[in-house]
């Protein structure tokens, strides 16, 4: 290692600028800056002191988890907790699950401790940078059993709870590893940490309905609720009107020993939600029916994690439903040059079609619409043709489906969105 002076610098300019990075990391921690650019300008520090820890390629106070086989971070990528690990402990996040044993109190009280001083590591003090780190609490949390983390809770205050919560990837590794009575808990004490955010007056239980009610996902499981989600819905809809589709759907939820449910998306990421759905205030669901099987609302749910809310659900193109869901483009067609083969020869080929109806402003005049046949701005899976020739459309919502000709087809549509799912 050089010392400052070969490098010309004197002594009172090396502590001049150690002293500086101080002061403006604490100008950074009184403004909020983000925890990464802090983290840069330790680094600095590294590049001046040229102290023995950097050189072991030591990163000052900021601890990352270990990468997982994927490369990602574990926090990022959690083991879920497994059946022999799980045993008969209750799913339904409704019950009380058993009190931790001796062993589970002894290791909880462990692992608080080791929450307690990475929560209280004052790394905004540059004369502690180079102290040894505290344990990252994730890498404790994603090896401990249910009761385990259980006991740990018992141990920990709310605002310690909440912020643990805050910390990345924390809230995912509790949702494949803890009781859902556990989640339920945690949700109260920091709201949206483990349900996705909702508008007010919407509050999430937990129901007990099996994920799918018959073999495979079915059309008509989809029944739209209180959010402008037609599109996602109606992209369900669609491939569960075809063989490759109800595959496709199956293959992207996996329950979890625990009830919870983790949802992987084509574009890699892996979303899980609790077996809680959202109420209104007079007790009914706000958002898909879950009666003929939860499949529908945990992938509605799931988007809206991954979105950042239902909220975000709120209007969406048909084809983009689709494209979420096989991770594949659809084509875009205009209605007047759709023929009645090409409907017939697309779903007869396993393709996923749906169509969009025009917003209000351009059905001024249009019987079709103002007699409550077509419903305006919405998404609509196209199932085949009555006897009559027809064609037949599944209305999300679960009701009010449509038929029309095809010169009404041609006419009333806005748009006709196609997904080759192979």
């Amino acid at each position: 290692m050089r010392s400052p002076a070969d490098r010309g610098e004197g002594a009172a300019g090396y502590l001049a600028v150690i002293l500086l990075i101080a002061v403006v990391v604490g100008t950074l921690v009184t403004t909020g800056i983000p925890g990464q650019v802090v983290a840069g300008i330790r680094g600095a520090v590294c590049e001046v002191s040229q102290g023995e820890e950097c050189e072991n390629g030591r990163q000052p106070r900021e601890s990352a988890t270990e990468p997982a086989g994927d490369g990602l971070p574990r926090s990022h990528n959690p083991r879920p907790v497994t059946r022999d690990e799980w045993g008969h402990r209750p799913t339904d996040g409704m019950r009380r699950p058993p009190d931790p044993t001796e062993d589970e109190r002894r290791r909880g009280k462990e692992v608080a401790g080791q929450v307690r001083d990475h929560l209280n590591d004052p790394w905004y003090k540059p004369w502690t940078w180079f102290d040894d780190d505290p344990p990252d609490p994730r890498d404790a949390l994603s090896r401990m059993s249910p009761g385990e983390l259980n006991a740990l809770f018992g141990e920990l205050s709310d605002d310690e709870i909440r912020r643990l919560l805050d910390m990345d990837g924390v809230p995912e590794i509790l949702k494949v590893r803890a009781d859902q009575y556990l989640l339920r808990r945690l949700e109260e004490i920091k709201p949206h940490s483990i349900e996705p955010e909702a508008p007010d007056g919407i509050t999430h239980d937990y129901v007990v309905h099996p994920l799918f009610m018959k073999p495979d996902p079915e059309l008509t499981d989809i029944a739209q609720g209180g959010v402008g989600d037609c599109w996602w819905l109606a992209g369900m809809g669609a491939l569960a009107h075809t063989d490759k589709g109800r595959e496709v759907l199956k293959g992207m939820i996996t329950e979890n020993a625990n009830g919870t449910y983790t949802v992987r998306f084509p574009d890699g990421e892996s979303v899980t939600v609790t077996s809680s759905i959202a109420l209104k205030k007079d007790q009914e669901i706000a958002y898909a029916r879950v009666s003929r099987g939860m499949w529908p609302a945990i992938l509605e749910k799931a988007l809206a994690q991954k979105k950042g809310g239902y909220e975000k659900l709120d209007g969406g193109r048909a084809g983009e439903g689709m494209e979420i869901l096989t991770g594949k483009p659809s084509s875009n067609h205009d209605p007047e040059d759709v023929t009645r083969a090409d409907l017939e020869r697309w779903l007869k080929e396993g393709k996923a079609v749906a169509v969009s109806t025009k917003h209000k402003l351009f059905v001024r005049g249009k019987r079709i619409y103002e007699d409550g046949t077509l419903v305006t701005s919405h998404v609509y899976v196209v199932e085949g043709f009555t006897d009559d020739g027809k064609v037949m459309l599944y209305n999300p919502w679960g009701a009010a489906h449509a038929e029309l000709s095809m010169k009404e087809f041609g006419n009333h549509l806005w748009d006709v969105d196609v997904n080759d799912i192979r």
